[in-house]
C-alpha cells in the first residue's frame, strides 16, 4: 500500500487513479469529481505531464454556451510494464501488459515445476529479450500460483499442488533478486483481479471466479491429471480474501478421507476428465451443484469460468445455470450471468499483471505516517529516469 510522503500525495494519487478509470476525462471533470480546486488539479495534471505519466489525446465537445473544448486526458501506455506469470504444475505462462492493460507479448512453456522459484526465473528468462527491446521499465511482477497466500506478507503459506507445506517468504526473495517489486495472489484470485482490471476498478460488485484446470495433482513426475478447482470472490466491488486468506480454497461436501482429488467424482474419473463425455459430465453436475448454492447464498451478479478449453467451459456454464434456477426457491428469480472469462486461459496472468497496475493506480493509505520515503512525484520521476 502507498503511503503519504508529501502533502499533496493524495490529491495527485486521486488525480492519477481517476484518469486511469476514466479514459478521457478533462480537468475541468477531475476537479468537478473530486471536489479539488481547478487551479490545483491543472497543476498537478502539468507535472504528471511532464513526468511523462499522462498526455492530452483529444478535445471534447464545447458547452451548450460554447468556449473551449476540454482537453481529454489519458495514462501513457509504455510509461511502465507489468509482467504477469501463472505458475502451474505442468508449467507457466507469462504475459506483458502496458498501463492499459493491453496484451505486448504472451508465451506459454511446458515444464515439471517442483520449485516455485525456478519456474519463476525460467518464466523471466523467457521473457527478457522482449523487455529488452522495450527499453521501458518493468513496474511490478505479479505471480498467480494454486496455493494459500499471504498477499500482504508476499508469503506462501501452503500450496498442495506445488508440494509447499512451509511458508516461504517469496516476494522479498524474488524482488531483490530481480530489483522490482514482486506481487503474489492466489490464482483463482488473480482471475477476479483480471476482470476487475479490464474494467478499470469499476462496475463489478459481487461475483465469483471459478478457475477449473485439468493438470497434474502435483508437479511430480508422473502425477496423474485431474480436475483442479478455486474459487475467487469479489464482495461488494473488493476482492474477498478471509481472515486468513484462504477464502476460495475448495473441496466437495461429497469428499470423503482418502478420495484422491477435490470431489467425490474423481476417484471414479480421474485421467478421463475432458476427454470422456460422460465422466466429465459427473464431475461437472458435482461442481455445478455447488456454484450454485454459492450463486444463489451470496446473490452473486456474475459467475466467470476459467482454465478450460471453450466446449468444456460452455458445458459447465449450462450446468451450472440449469442447478441455479432449479434451487432457487421463489418465482422471480435473482440475474447471475454465468459467462466464460474474457482472458480465457490467460486469465491468471492477466490478473496477476492487473494486480500490480492496480497497485500502482492505488489510493494512498491515510492512515499511514507521512514522511517514510519519496512523494509519489518523485517515485514518479524515478521511474522516468
Amino acid at each position: 500500500m502507498k503511503t503519504l510522503n508529501a502533502p499533496g500525495d493524495l490529491n495527485i494519487s486521486r488525480v492519477l487513479r481517476l484518469i486511469w478509470q476514466t479514459k478521457g476525462i478533462s480537468r475541468i471533470e477531475i476537479a468537478q469529481r473530486l471536489g479539488i480546486d481547478k487551479s490545483t488539479v491543472t497543476k498537478i495534471v502539468s507535472a504528471l505531464e511532464e513526468i511523462g505519466i499522462i498526455q492530452a489525446f483529444a478535445q471534447g465537445n464545447a458547452g451548450p454556451l460554447g468556449g473551449r473544448k476540454p482537453i481529454q486526458l489519458e495514462i501513457v501506455r509504455e510509461f511502465g510494464l507489468s509482467v504477469g506469470i501463472e505458475i502451474t504444475t505442468d508449467g507457466f505462462v507469462a504475459l506483458l501488459l502496458d498501463l492499459h492493460g493491453t496484451i505486448l507479448h504472451e508465451l506459454s512453456v511446458a515444464m515439471e515445476v517442483t520449485s516455485v522459484f525456478d519456474a519463476f526465473d525460467a518464466a523471466l528468462e523467457a521473457l527478457s529479450p522482449e523487455i529488452e527491446r522495450r527499453n521501458t521499465a518493468v513496474l511490478a511482477i505479479g505471480v498467480g500460483l494454486p496455493a494459500v497466500v499471504n498477499t500482504e506478507k508476499g508469503a506462501i503459506l501452503q500450496s498442495i499442488p506445488l508440494m509447499i507445506d512451509e511458508e516461504i517468504d517469496f516476494c522479498a526473495a524474488a524482488g531483490e533478486k530481480y530489483g522490482v517489486p514482486v506481487y503474489i495472489e492466489n490464482d483463482a484470485r488473480c482471475g477476479c483481479l483480471g476482470e476487475m482490471v479490464l474494467r478499470h476498478g469499476k462496475g463489478l460488485e459481487n461475483a465469483l471466479f471459478l478457475l477449473s484446470e485439468i493438470r497434474k495433482i502435483t508437479g511430480t513426475t508422473g502425477s496423474r491429471r485431474n480436475l483442479s478447482v478455486g474459487c475467487g470472490f469479489i464482495l461488494n466491488g473488493n476482492p474477498y480474501y478471509g481472515h486468513d486468506f484462504s477464502a476460495g480454497e475448495f473441496r466437495s461436501i461429497l469428499w470423503q478421507p482418502g478420495n484422491s482429488g477435490q470431489f467425490q467424482s474423481n476417484d471414479l474419473s480421474g485421467e478421463l476428465v475432458g476427454s470422456d463425455v460422460s465422466v466429465t459430465g459427473s464431475v461437472f453436475d458435482e461442481l455445478a451443484s455447488h456454484v450454485a448454492l454459492l450463486a444463489n447464498l451470496l446473490n452473486l451478479d456474475s459467475v466467470f469460468l476459467g482454465g478450460l478449453a471453450p466446449e468444456l467451459t460452455e458445458e459447465l456454464a449450462g450446468k451450472i445455470r440449469e442447478e441455479i434456477r432449479a434451487k432457487w426457491p421463489y418465482r422471480i428469480h435473482p440475474v447471475c450471468e454465468v459467462i466464460a472469462s474474457s482472458l480465457g486461459k490467460k486469465a491468471v496472468a492477466y490478473g496477476a499483471a492487473g494486480y500490480c497496475i492496480m497497485r500502482f493506480f492505488a489510493l494512498p493509505n491515510i492512515y499511514q505516517p507521512s514522511g517514510s520515503g519519496p512523494s509519489i512525484k518523485k517515485t514518479l520521476e524515478g521511474i522516468r529516469a
